[in-house]
């Protein structure tokens, strides 16, 4: 079957360049991509993906609070930006995957009404500044937290709004109301599909059917939230063994396939990790490059 959405994975910050030394949860080591990063994108155009979902690293952009966004790492993004339009690569940035500037979480984080929104619409507009125009989309929020004050938020689609599409990626089991209410201010509307089950746990058939049920109803639902496209904005297998996450990611894409004959309209899907890291779950390509099984659960047959 011909998939009418967009085939995309994320470039975490965890797995791809690890976390900063000026990180909350840094340093750790990456999987390479600081340097290989030219042959890693060609290699995921080449297995098939149309879409990736690239982490803006906040920590490594402003590793201290108020200061200019760095020189050398703005002209690294740039330039992955840059090559990642040149061979026909949809690249959707993100502003938070998991880590923050030490400085940010010194001062209460995320946890914090108040440094939350003094700070993280600074940080939105800065990277807009920066990146705004070499974007086809902005997932701001790898999954926007639920108890999340409304104020950063409004401003988020305030800067954001009127240039590519802004995502609202949600976890749907928890509850948006609120969130939903400002729907108006986003263009589309970003789901991330859980798995239940630990990393070396048992999956046998029973539980993948019931994931699939779930992860189908959680569409539907996203959809009627929404006038206008669905995006899976994360996705992992939730496996460390190979073969296993490769049955997860097809009963997936069995997932997405059956949503979107059923008139679910999604534009892309992103697995993540796209290349596996030191300590990340597997990817669509290893640690070594070389595809993955998930690879061909995800990839395999397409012809759109």
């Amino acid at each position: 079957m011909t998939m009418t959405y967009r085939r995309g994975a994320s470039l975490t910050t965890a797995a791809t360049l690890g976390y900063a030394d000026s990180a909350d949860l840094g340093p750790t080591a990456g999987n390479g991509f600081r340097t290989r990063w030219p042959d890693d994108l060609a290699l995921l155009q080449e297995i098939g993906l149309t879409d990736v979902r690239l982490t803006l690293d906040w920590a490594r952009l402003q590793p201290k609070p108020g200061s200019p966004l760095d020189v050398d790492w703005v002209e690294r993004f740039e330039q992955i930006l840059q090559a990642t339009a040149a061979i026909g690569l949809r690249a959707w940035a993100c502003l938070h995957d998991g880590s923050v500037p030490r400085w940010f979480d010194n001062d209460g984080g995320f946890a914090n009404d108040e440094t939350f929104t003094a700070w993280w619409p600074r940080w939105v507009e800065r990277a807009a500044d920066r990146f705004g125009d070499s974007v086809q989309g902005w997932i701001p929020f790898a999954c926007i937290p639920s108890a999340a004050p409304d104020q950063p938020w409004v401003d988020t689609w305030s800067i954001l709004g009127g240039g590519p599409p802004v995502v609202a990626a949600i976890d749907v089991r928890d509850d948006f109301a609120k969130i939903v209410n400002h729907l108006g201010l986003m263009n589309h509307l970003g789901v991330v599909l859980a798995t239940d089950w630990d990393r070396d746990g048992v999956v046998d058939e029973s539980r993948l059917t019931s994931a699939r049920r779930r992860w189908g109803d959680e569409l539907r639902d996203a959809a009627e939230l929404v006038d206008g496209s669905v995006i899976v904005s994360g996705f992992s297998a939730g496996h460390d063994d190979a073969d296993t996450a490769a049955q997860v990611i097809s009963e997936l894409r069995a997932t997405l396939d059956e949503a979107t004959a059923d008139g679910v309209a999604i534009d892309a899907a992103f697995i993540e990790p796209a290349i596996a890291g030191p300590d990340s779950l597997p990817g669509l390509l290893g640690q070594d490059r070389a595809a993955t099984a998930s690879t061909e659960a995800y990839l395999g047959g397409n012809e759109g």
